[in-house]
């Protein structure tokens, strides 16, 4: 078979039997790409065997990561981000960072190393835009609130989602990643990214607009790819991700005026590459893997779905939602795909990273898209209304959020919130800088004073890399008690400004240490995170005691666990109280107003 027959026939599988697979997926109500990744699987080298060109498949699916980078840049802007607001990006960096930080601490505990760890966070943090923009357009669900809610969050997402690209490209380029150096490789990646963005924002548009004046029919269209694949080959010259500089180029092309005409154009070809991107992501994986790996899946499958719904559905009530519209927004950000897949499939081109990886992320990704549409059904969503889960279960978190969104719609509560932002958010975050410099520094130079120590002959009564782990451990005692002050700081301005929104006078004193505990819990659940985050791959290293990061994990997890079980005692104990039913009550008013005046 000749090179050109035997790419025809791939792309007549690629495209045919993605098709097939997807009417499947359509007739028993699951997502299509479901079918185009399972078509792929079967058909590829390491199933049936139909097409066994590997390096064909990986270039065709390099070349759609392109394509579907380039157009979700043109459909990104700085505008939209400006429009999407502030409270909408606190909501969608928070519920990224609370994901991030669980997937990459659940990694390290499976013995991952640090680079895994943070792949296996960005492949978990980032939901599916494709598969999330196509569900809520099939339950014609575009015209309610639930659908711009999703839409920030997704733009957001789609955001940070490249800056992890970049930044985890990076980071698989150097031969080992240790904090210093994820910082320092951090720097040169956000450098790019700005530089590249100040200048081409500028200069791009004009470009646009002389093009358009030429007053050639497809001259925009030409322009717009040929900028977008050289933009992808500079970025490749210069060290960064080919998909990167398309997508850069795609948001420059977006500030310009005639970027609509563009991206209309465009569309038919993201559709092409993105079922070609789908399918021959399922060819690369290999099946033959997929039980090995199975037992090790259910954990991070159960947290990507826990983990997605909780900080949505949170982030959803914070942001005006009712319960119903909360929980729908939690299940539609649920499911992984395209940026998971990116990510999984830039660290195995590297080869920084376990293969097993790979056969994990489809299994993540498989999962979370088949549960979606039941957790729609059997949560009280807009879909059905109906529910298998009693409410008393989302209940406490729902509440949780309405706290937080009646201080956020109180102007004194606004005013007070940002003054305490003001001055305790940099003292925090420098005590947070102070203990990561403090490891850094003294993770960078271990050797040299391990051999100091032995060399000069200073008596310790611990081995000396035990010793130094030790002091490393005292030195940053103090920061982390001065972190723990300021937690404690805030919690009580929260729960001042909680209580006397809340309760009158007379049942000041009833609410005031229940609502006390509540916020404390939660921000000490995220301090624990944050901590074992940090120290645990410092002590990784520790040949003598391999024992210790599994230690600090379990440590985190049974203080957070004991937090959790305190917060369901404290919501039980506030639900007692007449607070609960007149904060249910007014947010049931609120929520039939806001409707009211929609349908107006």
């Amino acid at each position: 078979m000749t090179e050109v027959t035997e790419f025809v026939t791939l792309l007549a599988i690629l495209l045919g039997g993605g098709m097939i697979g997807a009417g499947i997926m359509k007739r028993i109500k699951f997502p299509t790409i479901i079918g185009f990744v399972i078509i792929g699987m079967l058909a590829g080298p390491y199933g049936l065997g139909i097409v066994e060109d590997v390096e064909l498949i990986n270039l065709l699916a390099e070349f759609g990561i392109i394509i579907l980078l380039f157009t979700i840049g043109l459909e990104f802007s700085i505008e939209k981000l400006r429009k999407a607001g502030m409270k909408a990006i606190i909501v969608g960096t928070s519920e990224i960072a609370i994901m991030f930080f669980l997937g990459y601490i659940t990694a390290f505990s499976f013995g991952w190393n640090h680079l895994e760890s943070l792949y296996l966070a960005g492949i978990l943090a980032i939901s599916s835009t494709a598969i999330s923009m196509r569900l809520l357009r099939d339950m014609k669900l575009i015209q309610t609130k639930e659908f711009n809610t999703v839409i920030t969050i997704l733009i957001v997402e789609d955001l940070v989602a490249v800056l992890l690209l970049v930044i985890l490209g990076n980071a698989s380029a150097g031969a080992a990643v240790d904090i210093f150096g994820v910082g320092q490789m951090i720097l040169q990646s956000l450098a790019f990214f700005v530089i590249s963005l100040a200048v081409g924002i500028k200069l791009i548009p004009k470009l646009m607009e002389k093009i358009n004046n030429l007053d050639i029919p497809e001259g925009s269209f030409i322009t717009a790819l040929a900028l977008g694949f050289g933009m992808a080959a500079l970025a490749h010259f210069l060290g960064q991700s080919t998909a990167i500089g398309a997508f850069l180029m795609g948001m420059m092309i977006a500030s310009s005026k005639h970027s609509k005409h563009i991206t209309e154009k465009v569309l038919p070809l993201r559709d092409f590459f993105v079922t070609i991107f789908f399918v021959s992501v399922g060819m690369l994986v290999n099946i033959f893997v997929i039980p090995s790996v199975v037992l090790i899946s259910i954990p991070i499958i159960v947290l990507a779905v826990m983990g997605k719904f909780v900080g949505n559905f949170f982030g959803a009530t914070v942001g005006g939602h009712d319960l119903v519209g909360a929980s729908t927004v939690g299940a539609v950000m649920v499911p992984r795909g395209e940026f998971s897949f990116i990510i999984a499939k830039q660290g195995i081109d590297t080869g920084t990273i376990r293969d097993s990886l790979y056969p994990v992320t489809m299994l993540v990704t498989l999962a979370t898209m088949l549960l979606m549409p039941l957790l729609l059904r059997a949560l009280p969503t807009l879909i059905d209304k109906r529910t298998y889960v009693p409410e008393k279960i989302l209940n406490p978190l729902f509440t949780v959020g309405i706290f937080f969104r009646q201080i956020l719609s109180s102007q004194q509560g606004i005013s007070k919130l940002s003054l305490l932002l003001k001055k305790q958010a940099p003292k925090f975050f420098i005590n947070l800088i102070v203990v990561v410099a403090i490891l850094a520094i003294i993770d960078f130079f271990k050797i040299d004073i391990i051999n100091a120590i032995k060399t000069m002959g200073i008596p310790t009564l611990l081995e000396p890399e035990l010793f130094l782990t030790v002091i490393s451990m005292f030195l940053i005692t103090y920061p982390i008690i001065s972190l723990v002050g300021k937690i404690e700081y805030i919690v009580g301005v929260l729960s001042e400004l909680m209580t006397g929104r809340l309760a009158s006078s007379l049942h000041r004193n009833i609410v005031d240490k229940p609502i006390h505990r509540l916020i404390r819990n939660i921000l000490f659940i995220g301090l624990v995170l944050i901590m074992v985050s940090i120290i645990q791959p410092y002590i990784s290293g520790i040949a003598s005691m391999s024992f210790l990061p599994l230690l600090i994990s379990g440590i985190g997890l049974i203080i957070s666990i004991t937090l959790i079980v305190d917060t369901i005692f404290v919501f039980q104990r506030i639900s007692r109280t007449h607070i609960m039913d007149t904060l249910l009550k007014e947010d049931e008013y609120a929520t039939k107003d806001e409707r009211r005046e929609n349908e107006y």
